[in-house]
């Protein structure tokens, strides 16, 4: 009991030592500590002023009751491509809608015909950013502003940059869809979503009608050359059933959705991002971890070299 006694007094007295020589050595370096904490701190914070506030603008939309089959034709092809699952129920309008964002030509088309990429160039769009304290002369010191710079900006960049502030997403309970666009400005994000739904509704409408019409005179055609009685009300049947498919495809505002939620501008507090108190709150616990961690490494090389 003695010797057990002696070894916990012996395990105590050294972890005391140690716990005052770590304490000694950060206490040694802490005008570094300091200094480094306050650097990053800093740059942190620089960093989030440089940065204006972007804002979500979403729709929230609910797929109609009528689940009958739908051929996309090439849209078909273009969703397994890029990985999307397409059951036998035929495309839903989530899968259609972002298989047309991952979709180049189709964006190619969006964006040059609405004038989104001579918005983006020529920078008209920075006057209805928002920035913290209302103080842009961060952002101004780091963005280019010269007309050459902004040339430079390939087309490619521009659709990378509309695909990325795009989000489709569906609510597994409700099947409820939500499509939403992030942008600094409120208002292009806000022509940018309404303008997609109204772009991307009339082409997929049109690629089903071209593949329905088509469908319906070939049946027309083996309608006209059978003289069986049972093949043609099975025919009949079918045309008819396009023909419903035809009025159903057309029936809604946006490609086979109610609309529950319509796009809105939002308010000048309501911003997504940044999260300019986390960014700055995290940068400076990070700061102090990694600061201690370099001291005791310095600390560690002297005594090595010692």
């Amino acid at each position: 009991m003695n010797n057990i006694n002696v070894n916990n007094q012996i395990c105590y007295e050294e972890d005391e030592i140690d716990l005052r020589e770590l304490f000694a050595t950060i206490w040694k370096y802490k005008l570094f500590l300091v200094i480094f904490t306050f650097f990053v701190a800093l740059g942190a914070l620089v960093y989030t002023l440089s940065k204006p506030n972007e804002y979500k603008v979403f729709t929230i939309l609910a797929p109609q009751g009528e689940q009958k089959s739908i051929s996309l034709g090439g849209l078909g092809a273009l969703a397994s491509i890029a990985g999307v699952n397409i059951g036998s129920s035929g495309v839903t309008p989530d899968v259609a809608f972002k298989t047309l964002i991952d979709d180049y030509e189709f964006m190619k088309n969006f964006i040059k015909n609405n004038g989104f990429d001579e918005d983006i160039v020529n920078k008209k769009l920075e006057k209805s950013y928002i920035f913290a304290f209302n103080y842009d002369g961060v952002y101004k010191f780091f963005s280019p502003n010269s007309d050459e710079d902004n040339k430079k900006i390939g087309f490619y960049e521009i659709y990378k940059m509309f695909k990325s502030r795009f989000l489709v997403s569906t609510d597994k309970k409700t099947g409820l869809i939500t499509i939403s666009f992030t942008h600094p400005s409120r208002y292009f994000a806000y022509d940018v979503l309404t303008q997609f739904l109204k772009d991307a509704t009339k082409y997929l409408v049109n690629r089903n009608l071209e593949d329905i019409n088509l469908q319906i005179s070939r049946y027309q055609k083996e309608l006209e050359k059978t003289n069986n009685i049972e093949l043609k009300s099975e025919l009949a049947k079918l045309i008819s059933n396009l023909i419903k498919q035809k009025v159903y495809i057309n029936s809604s505002k946006y490609y086979k959705v109610k609309v529950i939620t319509d796009p809105y501008i939002p308010d000048v507090k309501d911003k997504v991002k940044p999260k300019r108190g986390l960014i700055v709150i995290v940068a400076f616990i990070t700061s102090i971890i990694l600061g201690i961690f370099i001291i005791f490494f310095i600390e560690f090389i002297r005594k090595e070299e010692k």
